[in-house]
């Protein structure tokens, strides 16, 4: 089957481990520092930072994945690479887990109070917001 650019592009997801995701795909919404954004095939070569949340790949067979925070890029042939650090299909999530975790890291940030903000804060926000990030492809 040829593909079709105008209906269709390739999507990759890479984290440091490697890559989790390969396909061919009709949309990808993703989770945008400024807001959730659906990108078409036939987007114009960009790059815009992601923030832990929802990927959703395709619309008609659709695959969920929580992401943490990276990086979207359309590369001037019109695949869309995803680099995030870490990045989980929906189907290998342990929502228990991810609760847990979210608890923990809520109580730590809840402890700054109105402290200034470090590296230790931020690497708290950044597990909340990775535990967030898997509930929600699971929940929603």
């Amino acid at each position: 089957m040829a593909m079709d650019l105008n209906t269709i592009f390739s999507v990759n997801v890479v984290t440091p481990k490697g890559v989790i995701a390969h396909t061919e795909a009709d949309s990808v919404q993703a989770p945008g520092e400024l807001g959730e954004f659906e990108m078409l095939p036939g987007h114009i070569p960009m790059l815009t930072a992601l923030k832990p949340g929802v990927l959703t790949i395709g619309t008609k067979a659709r695959a969920k994945y929580a992401v943490s925070s990276g990086y979207l890029r359309v590369d001037p042939t019109g695949s869309v690479e995803i680099l995030v650090e870490q990045a989980l299909p929906a189907k290998d999530i342990d929502v228990e887990a991810a609760r847990k975790e979210l608890a923990t890291a809520e109580a730590e940030l809840a402890k700054w109070g109105d402290k200034p903000m470090d590296g230790d804060y931020t690497n708290v926000q950044q597990r909340a917001g990775w535990a967030r990030a898997r509930i929600d492809t699971v929940t929603h």
